[in-house]
């Protein structure tokens, strides 16, 4: 897999000059991060973002550790046939029009991974998107070049995504909004030879990867996938499409899947302890919380700080509506809670700051609540609410710093002008406090912790 993952060398068949074409995007992505041992290959083309162009694969200097085939499905199988000829052992194959297109798409495909298996090459696709090495910065893929110069962030989580377009847009949205850092993003297609075992085997032993999230319409080799998962030893999240019998038409139609049966499947995944996203961006939510949360302990029991009645009844509704629980507070923690509140304010949880913020003070009353919380033992984790702004912004901040010292799961819902939210985002997350901006999301983050 490092070969597909991590090339030193790489030939772009389908290349093109025409800045508005994939083969273009594909050479100039890689133009980033490698470029004495990159080749643009195309009988039609002299030059490609100032590389010099080849008329076929034959014609390289060198058999390359990777070549990337862009051109029309009908004729890739005779480009198979001259990368075997040359000692090429990985093809990407980013091309549409094989299985997913039906009978005449399959016997193609199916041709392509006959040749490849001759050859003893290993073939990644077809229909997919590519890969997107966060931790080297190199991008394998048709994306386009200003969608991740300047906003791919490295991080530990590494992606399987069985689609084209849609691990495109989800790693553009994980990166403008800041979700989570990016270790491997893997679009994987049709998995004619590559599949997501293949990959949970290799980010096993990947010290740059934590976590693995995934989306996948069906389950390559069930036996190989529980063996690959129980080695992984590391958190998955999985949203599964294909669920129903519509779904499951449409990914027979999207990349040539046979879903399993949804309840079946389901067992198994929960017996594998793979935690379940039922849209994409929950999978986003759970596997940044995750993520944030590695070294923190879970449990059903939650401690709410709020500013507002309206947000303490809806987050409670959200958490026991998960599963969760918001137990009432010991005699000891009331007690110490009674010293910033006023004499007639009632304390419980949630506990309902707004009294003691106009007694001693929007900070004063946050840390020193939050200390109370942390505390507690009869609670095993902590929502915390939040009004933001530009003048609040950095002693909010500060006072949440206390949340560092506890090894309970914290994490923050906040409202407020979008600057700030931004801003804050930014400090809590480095302090693995996961923001949300929803409530019900904060709280699927929990329940999921929970187990």
């Amino acid at each position: 897999m490092k070969g597909f993952l991590q090339p030193e060398s790489v030939a772009v068949i389908g290349a093109s000059s025409d800045p508005n074409k994939g083969g273009y995007a594909i050479v100039r992505n890689l133009k980033e991060k490698l470029s004495e041992r990159l080749y643009p290959v195309n009988p039609g083309c002299r030059e490609v973002c100032g590389l010099p162009c080849f008329g076929d694969v034959r014609d390289l200097p060198e058999p390359v550790e990777l070549a990337i085939v862009f051109i029309p499905s009908e004729s890739v199988p005779k480009v198979l046939e001259g990368c075997a000829s040359t000692g090429i052992q990985r093809v990407m194959i980013q091309s549409a029009g094989f299985a997913e297109t039906g009978p005449r798409g399959l016997a193609l495909q199916n041709r392509c991974r006959e040749i490849a298996e001759r050859a003893n090459m290993r073939l990644w696709g077809p229909n997919c998107m590519g890969v997107v090495n966060g931790s080297t910065g190199l991008v394998a893929s048709f994306l386009r070049t200003d969608a991740w110069v300047g906003k791919l962030t490295r991080g530990e989580v590494s992606l399987i995504v069985q689609s084209g377009m849609l691990s495109a847009g989800f790693l553009v949205q994980i990166m403008q909004e800041g979700y989570f850092g990016v270790s491997k993003a893997c679009s994987i297609g049709n998995r004619c030879d590559v599949n997501e075992c293949d990959l949970l085997e290799y980010f096993r032993d990947d010290p740059e990867t934590s976590t693995v999230a995934m989306y996948l319409e069906s389950i390559s080799n069930v036996n190989r996938f529980r063996k690959a998962v129980t080695a992984l030893n590391k958190p998955v999240i999985l949203l599964k499409g294909g669920t129903t019998s519509r779904g499951a038409d449409a990914a027979r139609s999207h990349t040539a899947s046979l879903a399993q049966d949804p309840a079946v499947a389901e067992g198994f995944f929960r017996q594998l302890g793979i935690h379940r996203a039922f849209d994409f961006l929950e999978l986003a939510d759970l596997t940044k919380a995750l993520t944030l949360w590695k070294t923190k302990k879970g449990g059903k029991r939650v401690g709410v700080v709020t500013f507002s009645g309206a947000s303490a009844t809806v987050s409670a509704d959200h958490l026991i509506q998960r599963g969760m629980d918001v137990p009432l507070l010991s005699e000891k923690g009331k007690k110490a809670l009674a010293e910033i509140f006023p004499s007639w304010a009632e304390i419980e949880n949630p506990v309902d700051l707004w009294p003691a913020i106009e007694r001693t003070g929007r900070m004063s009353a946050y840390a020193a609540a939050l200390r109370v919380i942390m505390r507690e033992p009869g609670l095993d984790a902590i929502f915390v609410h939040a009004y933001v702004d530009q003048t609040i912004l950095e002693p909010l901040a500060e006072a949440l710093k206390v949340l560092r010292e506890t090894g309970k799961a914290a994490a923050l819902w906040v409202i407020g002008e979008a600057s700030a939210v931004r801003m804050l985002r930014s400090r809590v997350e480095a302090m693995h406090i996961p923001l949300y901006t929803e409530i019900g999301r904060a709280a699927g983050a929990f329940a999921l912790l929970a187990g």
